[in-house]
């Protein structure tokens, strides 16, 4: 997926916003950013919608197909619902994980969900009957799949003789979704959001004479052409930290887009053999010998040919246009190679724990099939982690879904043991062969003296780790260098 702002781009974006509201220009803003993706033209959304309904079942989820434009919706939030003259509307503001047990709301969730009601009593007002208008419930508590929403309702007698359009030209866009002033909030959004929202932040839903149900139209997928589109964003108030705001947006996002990794799947690996997959930067396949080596080994142990690595880079090619990649060699009954560009992720991990029996002797081969280690990583996503470490039958620590990991435990750097049940991956090698880090036996509770920890993997090399289980990891100075000093040895051992 590639998002419309970087996360850079994003934080400046909250800070000239904390700008405009130090000069009163503004009160709150809802800052969102839109990720994008290749789908191919034949691909409905219709599939999705039902993955979304029964992983992530929304209070106002919808589907739309209309000419070239599809949207799959898993929205939690009403706009309006309307009964005859009633009307109600119940803006979102705050959002925490479910994992955060003990916490409340922030009070910059509560300041930001009263800001959206004086600012939706206000746009009803100006169609309901005087004094009609009021606050039934407020700073309710919603809960959702993984997720627990700050929730108001307004609601008003319409007045007799308004219409539709006059209706949806005072309300739209919904508050929760623009902000305070709505004009002012509306053009500075407009100045600086790169990309049209769209469809995003609209409302959707059906209306018929004096009925009604509009969803906000947040947590959507819509696709037109071969993109296929999701929104996300963060409301922003003086009180707000950059970073924080752009990890809500990664929050909102996770799960959404775990559900929809499915889509993609010629992404992901399937068929027979072995395979190796390699990160391309600046034209150059990393630690290509290496990948080589091991899938000779794994190939002569289960009995089928590797081409000879003059055949392979002849059929790799010229790389030289490539600024990032991954590149997928498979090696079984025939030879097969895939080049899809790449994005480095751009946020540290959440990793779960996941007890389960592993069979060792598989680990030893980096094999077909690979539909439970995805079907792992997809739970572990949908379940508002990046990843999981697997505890095996025995108790002991092994390796990630698609990662190996490196722990900082007692001032020392320590990989678990192959014979837990590791693929021997190509970066975890690099890391013991220069002396970043040791070989050991750990159990689950070593995990609780962790205070540093990267998941390894070819193409994202080392991603920092967050947090384990809940629990923060550290991330400073050590771990800065210690990242910096693999780097330094993955570019001097590789040789296209």
């Amino acid at each position: 997926w590639e998002s419309s702002l970087s996360k850079s781009e994003f934080e400046e974006y909250v800070e000239k916003i904390r700008s405009e509201i130090k000069l009163g220009n503004v009160y709150q803003v809802n800052a969102c950013r839109i990720l994008s993706t290749s789908l191919s033209k034949d691909r409905s959304l219709a599939p999705l919608f039902a993955r979304l309904l029964a992983k992530n079942p929304a209070p106002n989820a919808s589907y739309l197909k209309l000419p070239n434009f599809e949207i799959a919706s898993a929205s939690p939030e009403l706009f309006i619902s309307r009964d005859g003259n009633l009307i109600k509307t119940s803006p979102i503001k705050g959002t925490r994980k479910l994992s955060e047990t003990g916490s409340n709301f922030s009070d910059k969730d509560k300041s930001e969900n009263i800001m959206i009601v004086d600012l939706m009593r206000n746009d009803l007002g100006r169609i309901c009957d005087p004094g009609s208008v009021k606050v039934s419930q407020l700073l309710r508590s919603e809960l959702h799949p993984g997720l627990e929403h700050l929730v108001s309702d307004i609601e008003g007698n319409l007045r007799e003789e308004i219409s539709w359009d006059e209706v949806l030209q005072k309300l739209l866009p919904p508050g929760s979704v623009s902000g305070t002033p709505k004009y002012t909030a509306v053009a500075l959004i407009a100045d600086s959001e790169p990309t049209k929202r769209g469809p995003y932040c609209g409302a959707l839903g059906w209306l018929q004479a004096d009925k009604a149900a509009l969803s906000v139209a947040i947590r959507i997928f819509w696709k037109v052409g071969e993109k296929l589109k999701f929104g996300t964003g963060a409301g922003i108030t003086w009180s707000s930290v950059p970073e924080a705001e752009w990890e809500e947006t990664e929050l909102k996002a996770a799960k959404l887009l775990a559900i929809a990794g499915g889509l993609r799947s010629d992404r992901w690996p399937f068929g027979s053999g072995i395979f190796e997959t390699i990160r391309v930067e600046n034209g150059t396949p990393q630690l290509l010998r290496e990948h080589l080596i091991r899938a000779r080994k794994s190939a002569a142990i289960l009995g089928f040919e590797v081409p000879s690595d003059s055949e392979i880079i002849s059929r790799i090619g010229s790389l030289d246009r490539i600024e990032l990649g991954r590149l997928r060699l498979t090696f079984g009954e025939t030879f097969q190679l895939s080049l899809d560009p790449y994005v480095d992720s751009t946020h540290s991990a959440r990793i779960g724990v996941r007890t389960q029996e592993v069979d060792i002797d598989a680990k030893a081969h980096k094999a077909f099939p690979y539909t439970e280690n995805l079907k792992m990583l997809t739970d572990a996503r949908v379940d508002g982690f990046d990843e999981v470490v697997i505890v095996n039958q025995d108790g002991i620590v092994c390796e990630g879904a698609i990662s190996n990991y490196v722990f900082r435990i007692d001032g020392l750097w320590v990989t678990p043991n192959l014979d837990a049940g590791v693929l021997p991956g190509i970066i975890r090698g690099l890391v013991i062969s220069s002396g970043l880090a040791i070989e050991s036996e750990l159990n689950e509770a070593d995990l609780e003296k962790c205070t540093h920890a990267f998941a390894l993997s070819a193409l994202r090399i080392a991603q920092p780790i967050a947090e384990i289980a809940g629990r923060k990891m550290m991330e400073d100075e050590i771990s800065k260098q210690w990242a910096l000093k693999l780097r330094e040895i993955l570019y001097s051992h590789s040789v296209g």
